[in-house]
């Protein structure tokens, strides 16, 4: 069985293989800057329940 890679099949893999690695980059950086605002929230919301109560 022989694989016959065509520059036209080439080039789309290339550009398949970029867009994946932007996205994987993203998906990273999106969900970073998720948890650090998730956890600035709830510092803040601990920082106000205990600064009620005393």
């Amino acid at each position: 069985m022989e694989s016959k890679m065509t520059p036209e099949n080439s080039q789309a893999l290339l550009e398949f293989t970029q867009s994946t690695i932007y996205l994987m980059g993203a998906s990273f950086v999106l969900g970073s800057l998720f948890t650090l605002f998730l956890l600035l929230v709830l510092d803040f919301v601990r920082r106000n329940k205990t600064g009620n109560e005393q």
